[in-house]
């Protein structure tokens, strides 16, 4: 049995309605009607607090229904590549932030100005790299996809125009 089965059967054994359940897991009664039909998954919490209510060990209720697991797992997979990419605008802002802190690159050595544009190149393909597994795993509408790629690509010519900026001050 799945888990959304699991969870509407179980709630109406026990003679509970969807506001009382919810009530008591302290969540909305658009949540759980949202978990009984299968289009969201509770979170680890939730799940332990239903565990407890209908008296279900919670190996039943990951086992009964793996979304569940699946739907966690591919949280903590968003959440991390979230957290890699902020790093990789970070990285870019710190290598934007050594370029003009440089009297806008006349102080710096060509090398280093060509090796600061190339780690700004490859965070870039990072970014973006980052962004497509996210949109992959939340399943993004178009709109909040075009949103992100708008937001990646201005920051992507403003890291290039700066670059081009302080490499032609220079010369």
């Amino acid at each position: 049995m799945k888990f959304s089965e699991l969870i509407q059967t179980t709630r109406k054994k026990k003679g509970v309605t969807q506001e009382e359940l919810a009530n008591q897991l302290l969540v909305s009664s658009k949540t759980i009607s949202n978990w009984e039909t299968g289009k969201t998954t509770p979170d680890i919490d939730n799940l332990i607090r239903i565990a407890s209510l209908f008296q279900i060990s919670l190996d039943n209720l990951l086992t009964e229904g793996s979304e569940v697991v699946e739907n966690i797992k591919k949280k903590a997979e968003i959440n991390n590549l979230k957290k890699y990419s902020y790093c990789t605008v970070i990285t870019d802002l710190v290598f934007l932030f050594i370029i003009l802190s440089s009297h806008y690159g006349a102080e710096l050595p060509i090398s280093i100005l060509i090796a600061t544009c190339i780690g700004i190149g490859v965070n870039i393909a990072v970014m973006f790299y980052f962004l497509n597994r996210i949109k992959i795993l939340e399943d993004k509408t178009k709109k909040q996809q075009r949103k992100e790629i708008f937001i990646t690509i201005i920051l992507c010519i403003l890291a290039f125009v700066v670059t081009m900026l302080v490499s032609w001050f220079k010369h």
